[in-house]
């Protein structure tokens, strides 16, 4: 039965969090309305027809706030509690004594101010109690009299008045320090939770990554074995079967199980970098990148282009060696196999030099080239352009990705007909001194 008194209840407005400083306004309405009642019940008694006729007149501002706050026009309904209550307040303060204490009003209102508007409101919490401050202020320096001597008081007890509207102002004053507590207590513990179930969602994905991160890569490896088995059966048919047509199908199955067994490998790929850490070893840059060559000289038609090694790095270099490969050959093999085959002289440009710490390695061919609309769009997962015959779109997202984790940056630019240059810098540590390196 008593929850039917508590204030809390006696809004419309939906009872959350967000909603709050809306609900504020309707209680401080309410207590308005009752201390204005009281006001005039005060009046009444000492038979004051002005002052209750004033009264009035300051009844009406929290009855038309709340009524306008219930039909959820929350803006207007503050607008005429603060602005409109002050300024009505002010003229009433204006033609009676101060010992009355209706300036007193203007300290709860404060408080008001800041509880019913929200942060989102700044410019109106703060524009509104500098205009209730002023009207204060000009009331202090006029001594109370800004129009001049006024006195609606005859017959008023000022004694009775003043601590009628002190009990007012300290309610207001005690119940708004309460309603701060409250919603402080109230975000704190939404803040807790939220933290709480923040750090069960990472944990929880934590482990789901885990356990993807872990069944790709047993899949994948689980795949390679059985492929591996199929090859060396194909390898074998091939010296017992010696018809045409079978050996086409055994030359295509060859083909299809190279290009599983290489997406298998970018998987792998994908899931080590997201598995492991960066570890630096000691890396030879200039032996690196010429193993990488010498492993894709068995592609098709690489004996047509011209491979040119330059390189300014002669030291060994700290680096994750792992990821540096993988980048480099996907790297290398693109700038290969996406040769223009009309062209006279192909080639293939890899040089590599060392700049405030940073390692900078370019890859730059007279290929196809990649189209302007592409351009960002090659590093996505899958993406396969229009000059794409083949492949799992998965080699540059790897390479963007080991990038990132290797704390590098990648650039490239292309032209259609033209070629391209990748660019990739990743920090680098530089140890002995070694010899220059160009083919």
């Amino acid at each position: 039965m008593f929850k039917y008194f508590k204030l809390y209840n006696w809004s419309g407005i939906d009872k959350t969090l967000q909603q709050k400083p809306n609900i504020f306004l309707s209680q401080f309405s309410i207590i308005a309305i009752i201390a204005c009642l009281i006001q005039i019940v005060n009046d009444t008694i000492y038979i004051n027809y002005v002052a209750i006729l004033l009264d009035l007149i300051v009844l009406l501002i929290p009855l038309t706030a709340l009524i306008l706050n219930e039909k959820h026009k929350h803006m207007p309904a503050k607008l005429v509690f603060t602005v409109l209550g002050t300024t009505v307040l002010f003229l009433y303060a204006a033609v009676i004594p101060k010992e009355i204490g209706v300036y007193l009003l203007f300290f709860p209102i404060l408080t008001i101010i800041f509880l019913i508007f929200n942060n989102e409101q700044r410019i109106f919490k703060y524009g509104t109690a500098a205009f209730a401050i002023s009207l204060l202020a000009i009331l202090e320096i006029t001594h109370y009299q800004p129009f001049g001597q006024y006195n609606v008081t005859d017959g008023l007890s000022v004694e009775s008045s003043f601590y009628v509207n002190l009990a007012i102002s300290v309610f207001i004053m005690v119940f708004s320090m309460y309603n701060i507590d409250v919603i402080n207590r109230q975000i704190e513990q939404v803040r807790l939770d939220a933290e709480i179930e923040l750090k069960q969602k990472n944990l929880d994905l934590k482990q789901a990554n885990e356990e993807l991160d872990h069944f790709v890569y047993s899949a994948s490896h689980d795949l390679k074995a059985p492929l591996s088995s199929i090859l060396g059966l194909i390898n074998i048919a091939k010296y017992e079967v010696k018809e045409d047509k079978a050996m086409d199908y055994f030359g295509r199955i060859e083909d299809r199980i190279q290009r599983l067994t290489k997406f298998i490998k970018e998987v792998i790929a994908i899931s080590r970098n997201t598995r492991t850490q960066v570890e630096k070893t000691e890396v030879n840059l200039n032996e690196l990148i010429h193993d990488i060559v010498e492993n894709n000289n068995y592609v098709d038609s690489v004996s047509n282009i011209e491979i040119t090694r330059k390189t300014q790095v002669n030291h060994t270099l700290l680096l994750d060696k792992p990821r540096l490969e993988v980048v480099l050959n996907n790297l290398i093999s693109n700038a290969i196999k996406y040769q223009d085959p009309g062209k006279e002289n192909p080639r293939v440009i890899i040089s590599s030099k060392i700049s405030d710490d940073m390692l900078e390695i370019s890859i730059a061919d007279n290929g196809i080239g990649i189209a302007a609309d592409q351009h960002d769009k090659i590093f996505e997962m899958f993406y396969r352009g229009e000059q794409s015959k083949e492949g799992s779109g998965l080699g540059l997202y790897i390479v963007k990705n080991m990038i990132q984790k290797l704390k590098g940056n990648i650039m490239f630019s292309s032209k259609v007909g033209e070629g391209t240059e990748i660019i990739i810098r990743l920090p680098v540590t530089q140890l002995s001194s070694l010899k220059t390196m160009t083919a």
